[in-house]
């Protein structure tokens, strides 16, 4: 074998490199730069199994502010849904606070994100965040797995448990620094809610947001990092069941399920799956799906389904959302000849808005003298019915997919003749699925 001679100047160029080799190491393990004490703790750098990098959400709105001084104050999101309370001393000097709504870039996020500032600030006493929560918020997942996180500097997700009050239903953490803040869930059912044509099939998958295995969110102020998103392994999954028309095929944390040829008299059907959680606790978690094409379709005293398309999809002017269909009135594929309008105000507190007299409006009017309203009227009396607008995605991001159905238990059917009109009540169902579109 071939000796390789090294010289002495090349020996001292080795041993310096392998100098700054275990220089480099241990900086990497030590926080060498302890900054002014006002950064947020040391983070761990992000690697597979520790938080994925997602970008800063895009602004959605104009931000909230207030000026906050050393005797505290509070302030709450344009949508109502985030509360900020300073308490005496958190500041010792008048602050500009602020919430502006931005895009939700956190892969378990629920709902909008929050921009709050002013950030690099550190408060001498934890600042409460309150997120107003509902219905949708559970969608597809559990209480137990809903929690609050922030997106540090890095882009990485940082999720905790959360203080739930089920009066004011608000879930709260305290913190000493602003970032951006978001709603999260631990694991879930995706999709929380779909939408699937005849005999077409569907994947749902319950996926782990947190970690390799199944865990709640960690008690208040205990951080643990999000993402990357990966399956629930097989040994936590207890067993699928579908409760509807249809099949279903499980094959561990996913299962395929595959729509009837024809419109099933329940709908939507309702996917779930329970999980085996730590200390033999139980989590079930539902998907609903609705069987039929993108657009609107319902039936009339349990009649033929009709269907509609929405070219607009929900279009937000002067303050209220419209949804408008064209209808093929004949249920059959002919060319549209009727006119279908669904409308509201507001974010729908809970995912549920109960018919009113104006508004929430129902419309529907196929050719001829007829028409049915989300009322009826007798003389000069003009009673809602029942029942309402379900919504169960819900989204004020242009783009986003809105979903939900819509009862009525005792509508109107107007029928014309001449200067007098006739009302019968009739019971109208159906559901809906389209897309949000800028605001006029």
């Amino acid at each position: 074998m071939k000796r390789i001679s090294i010289s002495p100047r090349f020996r001292i160029l080795l041993l310096l490199l392998g100098f700054i080799i275990l220089i480099a190491a241990s900086c990497k393990k030590m926080n060498l730069n302890p900054g002014t004490g006002d950064e947020d703790p040391y983070i761990p750098e992000a690697d597979n199994n520790n938080g994925q990098i997602t970008p800063a959400g895009e602004v959605l709105e104009t931000a909230v502010t207030v000026t906050i001084g050393a005797s505290g104050g509070a302030l709450q999101s344009a949508d109502g849904r985030l509360r900020i309370t300073v308490p005496a001393g958190a500041v010792t000097t008048d602050r500009v606070f602020s919430i502006q709504r931005i895009t939700n870039t956190n892969i378990a996020g629920t709902g909008a994100a929050y921009r709050l500032q002013p950030h690099g600030v550190p408060f001498a006493k934890p600042v409460t965040l309150s997120f107003a929560y509902d219905t949708l918020v559970y969608e597809g997942t559990v209480p137990e797995a809903v929690g609050i996180a922030y997106q540090d500097e890095k882009g990485i997700w940082w999720g905790q448990g959360a203080v739930k009050d089920a009066t004011a239903k608000t879930l709260s953490v305290s913190t000493t620094h602003f970032s951006d803040w978001s709603l999260f869930e631990a694991f879930t059912l995706y999709p929380a809610s779909g939408a699937v044509n005849l005999a077409q099939t569907l994947n749902l998958n319950v996926y782990n947001n947190m970690s390799d295995e199944l865990a709640v969110p960690p008690v208040p102020g205990t951080l643990r990092p999000i993402g990357p998103q990966q399956d629930v392994t097989a040994q936590y999954i207890k067993e699928w069941k579908l409760g509807g028309a249809g099949t279903l095929t499980p094959i561990g944390s996913e299962a395929v399920y595959t729509a009837p040829a024809s419109m099933p008299a329940r709908n939507p059907v309702a996917v779930s799956v329970a999980l085996k959680g730590p200390d033999a606790t139980q989590y079930l978690l539902v998907s609903n799906i609705y069987i039929g094409p993108e657009g609107v379709t319902f039936r009339i005293d349990n009649g033929p389904w009709l269907h509609g398309t929405i070219p607009l999809g929900v279009v937000l002017a002067q303050g209220i959302h419209n949804l408008d269909a064209a209808v093929v009135s004949s249920g059959n594929n002919g060319p549209a000849d009727a006119a279908f309008s669904l409308k509201w105000r507001g974010y729908p507190s809970g995912g549920h808005l109960n018919w009113g007299d104006s508004i929430p409006w129902f419309l529907y009017q196929p050719p001829g003298n007829t028409a049915y309203q989300q009322f009826i009227v007798a003389g000069k009396v003009i009673t809602p019915s029942a029942g309402g607008i379900d919504f169960s995605r819900y989204t004020e991001t242009p783009g986003g997919i809105i979903t939900g159905s819509f009862t009525l238990e005792r509508a109107g059917k107007r029928v014309l003749t001449g200067t007098s009109a006739t009302w019968t009540p009739v019971k109208i169902e159906g559901y809906f699925r389209t897309k949000r579109v800028a605001p006029l």
